[in-house]
């Protein structure tokens, strides 16, 4: 089969195409033929070896895949050969044919297409998964243009509360306000704390959705109203969010972190909200395509980030 691996951490250009000889189903697993893959801001990190939890070389990676079923491992009675699906992996997702476990892949209903169906794997269901860590009537959405951040702008205002998005660039404010947004800032601006600030009447956000970290990060923490909790989920800018616990003290608020792989148990429960979002016309899935052949410019565009929405590779 045709994969894309790299043996050595760099650039882009690192990323290779390989002939891999095609995997075999164990007991409850399945393989899928994949028609389109995912691609994370983790997968950069991986390429250029500054992700969190080293991966072994050579490495495939991608762990997003949307595609049919085309053979099953022993045991596997709930799905079939010709039988289209999601799943996430843990790796291995830029290639002709992937492995998941047959319990996470979870059926794609009609109408749904490959690309769009990778919207709502780790970025949709991660979306579902920060709402359900609180209560909060207020959300200012670092990185709202993204994968997550264009996911959660919209459920937030389906659910009739307020969401600020902010951005990287002026460029990217008026796609978040298309989706709902009620205020959109850029972090481009000197002055995009007191923006939040000024869009609230001075209350401040009850939550900030934080997966870009650095300074900015930081920053964002300063818009939080009384009782406001900071969610962590990520560090885009490779720096972590700082900060001193005393900040916290005066308006008795709380910063934690997430992870939507903490929550498998509930990646049915995600997934079927989001489709029913997505089949009542509630959800839009902004999605930009690559062919697998331009793997190398899909890294690029989204380290620069010159994307917006998911990113997916098209076999």
């Amino acid at each position: 089969m045709l994969a894309v691996q790299f043996s050595e951490h760099g650039e882009a250009d690192v990323l290779q195409f390989v002939e891999l000889p095609t995997p075999e189903p164990k007991a409850g697993e399945i393989r899928i033929k994949v028609a389109a893959a995912g691609v994370n801001y983790a997968d950069v990190l991986q390429r250029k070896g500054t992700y969190p939890y080293p991966v072994t070389l050579p490495f495939i990676t991608g762990y997003e895949v949307a595609g049919v079923v085309d053979s099953v491992g022993e045991g596997v009675t709930t799905l079939q050969p010709g039988q289209r699906v999601m799943a996430m992996i843990p790796n291995g997702g830029y290639a002709e044919y992937a492995i998941a476990v047959a319990a996470q892949a979870i059926p794609l209903p009609d109408g749904l297409g490959d690309a769009e169906a990778t919207a709502l794997l780790v970025q949709g269901m991660t979306a579902v998964g920060l709402l359900d860590t609180g209560r909060y009537e207020s959300v200012l959405m670092l990185a709202a243009a993204g994968g997550v951040g264009s996911v959660m702008v919209q459920l937030v205002k389906h659910q009739g509360k307020r969401v600020i998005g902010a951005v990287g660039s002026e460029a990217k404010k008026a796609q978040v306000q298309e989706l709902g947004a009620d205020a959109a800032v850029s972090y481009a601006d000197a002055d995009w704390v007191q923006q939040v600030l000024d869009a609230t009447n001075g209350e401040g956000v009850s939550v900030v959705f934080d997966a870009v970290g650095g300074q900015i990060g930081a920053d964002a923490l300063k818009t939080l109203g009384v009782g406001g909790t900071g969610v962590i989920f990520g560090s885009a800018s490779g720096e972590p969010t700082m900060l001193a616990g005393q900040q916290l003290i005066g308006k008795g608020q709380s910063v934690r972190g997430y992870t939507l792989f903490a929550d498998v148990a509930k990646f049915g429960e995600y997934a079927g909200e989001l489709f029913g979002a997505y089949q009542a016309g509630k959800l839009k899935l902004p999605v930009e395509t690559y062919p697998i052949a331009d793997v190398q410019k899909a890294h690029q565009d989204m380290e620069f980030r010159r994307t917006q929405g998911k990113v997916a590779l098209i076999f």
